[in-house]
């Protein structure tokens, strides 16, 4: 058993160091993050003309920064925003147009903090 614990210290350990510890997934629930490093992409998929999406939420952060870039189908950025230490800041981001795959962007550079958002639609059906 002490074995399996020093093991398990190890490998968040390692973790810890290289891609830092990210428990959840950002757009399901509230995401606590210690010196996380590297991007993840969340795509979110359009079927009609004119839809949009995009996420809202809130972004605390205690050392680092998180930068969310919301991509157009055609990859270009549509909008952006950071979450720096401070106050606690909002992230509202949309992305519409021709229909396709819309990717939500996040770029992680040592942050530790809190994320919390959630997936947002607008007009037509999906």
């Amino acid at each position: 058993m002490q074995v399996l614990l020093a093991l398990l210290a190890l490998v968040v350990g390692g973790l810890y160091f290289t891609v830092g510890l990210r428990l959840g997934a950002v757009t399901m629930m509230p995401t606590q993050m210690y010196a996380a490093k590297g991007e993840s992409i969340y795509s979110f998929r359009t079927s009609e003309q004119g839809n949009r999406v995009g996420v809202s939420g809130t972004c605390t952060a205690t050392n680092g920064s998180a930068n969310f870039y919301m991509l157009g189908a055609d990859g270009a950025v549509q909008q952006s925003a950071s979450c720096v230490p401070g106050q606690p800041w909002a992230i509202n981001l949309m992305a519409g147009g021709r229909p396709g795959f819309y990717r939500l962007k996040v770029e992680y550079n040592n942050f530790s903090g809190k994320i919390d958002v959630t997936e947002k639609r607008a007009g037509g059906n999906y």
